[in-house]
């Protein structure tokens, strides 16, 4: 998960005001990587795009995405190189994955990508998934038409954890996309309280629509919910603040997310999923 979410190429290059360009600034490498349990991983390999006075077009983002490199992953037993493959389901739509090995609880992965003088590395784990108690829907309190998801957990409060929701439109595509601000930690939850936590709509960068958060009556959908480790926590902690940051035009947003790619510019997490379906409208005549 953008299962998906897929960050953009242009959301980790070095931004600032509109006339302060780095046109001299070399090109970094960029792996958006993740691996569920009971899961296949999915790698997306690029570098980042010069930022200049010319606009470019998302059609001509295709130079920057790097289709021949060698991508492995190893489970501590067996190292696994990827294939690459094309897949417009993603953006970019340029995959490299495997059906030779699957996430699992407890594992820890360690992740190669090299590309002529490009080499990185990053390593990642996978906790043990915690279930959702309950899904439920509400009303918005300003729409007739909208409509707003609400997830239910109880909280290990013994140790430190992490949690993330992504969100599917659909059963069929497997496409998942990260809930805009819903990247939690336990450290905020009083002991043995019953967490209650919104699931907002995921969005795909390339979408022109006006942003809306919330669900239809008509909506199906399938919400993810992910443990992650702290590394992956604070990827997606910087983020979701930059992608606020970046909504305000009076605002600059300067820092690139905190990245656990040595080598190279991105994420590599891994994620203890549980995968809920929800219908919206059945939820809304559910007593």
């Amino acid at each position: 998960m953008l299962r998906r979410f897929c960050l953009l190429l242009p959301l980790f290059i070095l931004t600032s005001c509109l006339t302060d360009y780095e046109v001299d600034t070399p090109l970094q490498l960029v792996v958006e990587g993740w691996i569920d349990s009971g899961d296949f991983p999915v790698v997306i390999v690029t570098t980042t795009v010069p930022v200049t006075e010319e606009r470019q077009e998302l059609d001509e983002l295709g130079q920057y995405i790097l289709r021949w490199a060698r991508v492995a992953i190893s489970d501590g037993e067996e190292e696994v190189v990827l294939t690459g493959k094309l897949d417009r389901r993603y953006f970019p739509p340029y995959v490299y994955t495997t059906s030779r090995l699957r996430g699992k609880p407890g594992g820890r992965y360690h992740l190669t990508v090299d590309y002529k003088d490009f080499h990185a590395e990053a390593e990642t784990t996978i906790p043990q998934p915690v279930p959702l108690d309950s899904l439920r829907v509400s009303r918005c309190h300003d729409s007739d038409t909208l409509y707003q998801v609400h997830a239910f957990f109880h909280d290990d409060l013994a140790e430190r954890r992490y949690y993330k929701f992504f969100t599917c439109m659909g059963r069929r595509s497997r496409m998942f996309f990260s809930s805009y601000m819903q990247t939690l930690s336990n450290e905020v939850f009083a002991p043995g309280e019953e967490v209650e936590a919104n699931v907002y709509k995921g969005r795909l960068v390339t979408e022109r629509d006006t942003y809306v958060p919330y669900f239809k009556e008509t909506d199906t959908l399938l919400v993810k919910f992910a443990s992650m480790d702290s590394l992956s926590f604070r990827f997606w902690e910087q983020m979701e603040r930059n992608m606020t940051l970046g909504n305000f035009p009076m605002t600059s947003v300067k820092k690139n997310p905190q990245t656990n790619i040595r080598g190279g510019l991105g994420y590599w997490c891994g994620y203890g999923a549980m995968v809920y379906p929800i219908v919206i409208a059945d939820s809304i005549r559910r007593p």
